[in-house]
């Protein structure tokens, strides 16, 4: 009897199939001693605000300007060297710069060019509206092909583009742990378990064989393929240690994070806070609360990777799609703004240290990319030039983006 295969058997087949052929066998989930980060690489850690954030909130002083409405109770202060917003509302802001502000740059009036969050979105994370493109996480992603998982998302958006094999997602529900421990066999609505020696060994003789046409038919494949297979045999390698899961919370986000990272797992990894900055009604009360749930949340991704000793080659890159309008609507609610800020910590960043910035109209200004001081003949930074200033940190050549994407080289130690 022919037996129909609905989608729980058909993916635990093909996990079996995995586990069975040794991609992902023996794990149980976590990392290998083996495995640590190579402390002469520079890591990333993205960080997307889904929603549109206010930077008038913490980031952009626009106190004295008829058009800008500033949240009350809220005062200019500085820090470090940076111009900022203060806010008893926002203790974990204060908080932050002051341990952290000598690491800091910020990035001010970047210009997406749009008030749609897809658009928006796309544009920040690629530096293009058109998609297609794979995002600046992925690409830097690149650097670690040697990395079990190049580019771990564990939260948020991902455009990997045509490097998507590059990329991983934890999955909502645990998938891409089930697939290393082999867990995702009991989504089998019939009972599967792993290959076990000499079968195994013949499996993986058999796909051996079986791609071997397919290999040599693309130049390249073949060196692709054993790539991938050497990945998939350092995951085989991880036992006991971090287990490859989160749950809800940011928390847990960013200690996971942190441990790829320091473990040598993965080059970049994006996460993203499990809220929402789209405030259309009551902005200025929604989003103090959303600064500081985020800023308590950063604070802890800055002490882990202190903690964890791989602060001083890492990267955290602090994005949104948007800002949002500088005055309130009839709903006391702002709407969407085509400029916004951006924030970048670490070594090898001039620290300490605003670059561009808005008129009295919260309009993006230009800035000299070799010393990013304003130049108001310029148009205001562009996503592509935020991605090929990241490419420059970590010695990617900058021309990814375009021939005529000048990097800020200014902000660059």
């Amino acid at each position: 009897m022919t037996q129909r295969l609905n989608r729980r058997s058909f993916l635990a087949r093909s996990a079996s199939a995995l586990v069975g052929a040794g991609v992902v066998s023996a794990l149980p989930g976590v990392l290998s001693r083996a495995l640590a980060a190579d402390p002469a690489r520079r890591r990333f850690v993205f960080v997307i605000n889904q929603g549109g954030w206010d930077p008038l909130n913490a980031l952009t002083p626009m106190f004295g300007h008829s058009q800008i409405a500033m949240p009350p109770a809220s005062t200019a202060t500085e820090i470090g060297g940076l111009p900022l917003v203060d806010s008893a509302q926002r203790p974990a802001v204060r908080a932050f710069f002051e341990a952290f502000a000598d690491r800091t740059v910020l990035l001010h009036g970047v210009a997406v060019r749009s008030v749609a969050h897809d658009v928006c979105q796309v544009t920040m994370m690629t530096g293009s509206a058109t998609g297609g493109a794979a995002d600046f996480a992925t690409r830097l992603g690149e650097v670690g092909l040697d990395d079990p998982l190049p580019h771990l998302v564990l939260a948020g958006p991902v455009y990997p583009g045509p490097l998507a094999p590059l990329v991983a997602r934890v999955g909502r529900s645990g998938q891409l742990q089930g697939l290393i421990d082999g867990s995702i066999l009991a989504a089998s609505d019939l009972p599967v378990t792993p290959f076990r020696n000499p079968t195994r060994e013949l499996v993986d003789d058999f796909v051996r064989r079986r791609t071997a046409a397919w290999a040599d038919a693309v130049p390249g494949r073949r060196a692709d393929l054993a790539a991938v297979h050497a990945r998939a045999r350092q995951l085989e390698g991880l036992r006991g240690e971090v287990s490859l899961t989160i749950d809800a919370g940011f928390e847990s986000q960013i200690d996971l994070a942190v441990a790829s990272l320091a473990r040598g797992i993965a080059q970049c990894v994006t996460i993203s806070p499990p809220i929402s900055w789209d405030t259309h009604t009551d902005s200025d009360n929604q989003q103090s609360q959303l600064w500081q749930f985020f800023f308590t949340g950063l604070n802890r991704l800055m002490s882990n990777l202190g903690a964890a000793g791989i602060a001083e080659n890492t990267t955290v890159v602090v994005l949104s799609e948007m800002a949002r309008t500088p005055q309130l609507n009839a709903d006391q609610g702002r709407d969407h703004w085509p400029w916004t800020s951006v924030m970048l910590i670490g070594s090898g960043l001039t620290g300490g240290r605003a670059v561009g910035g808005y008129d009295a109209g919260y309009n993006g200004l230009g800035v000299d990319p070799t010393t990013c001081e304003l130049d108001r003949a310029r148009p205001s930074p562009t996503p592509a030039q935020l991605g090929a200033t990241l490419l420059a940190l970590a010695d990617r050549d900058p021309a990814e983006l375009g021939p005529d994407v000048e990097p800020l080289l200014g902000i660059l130690a």
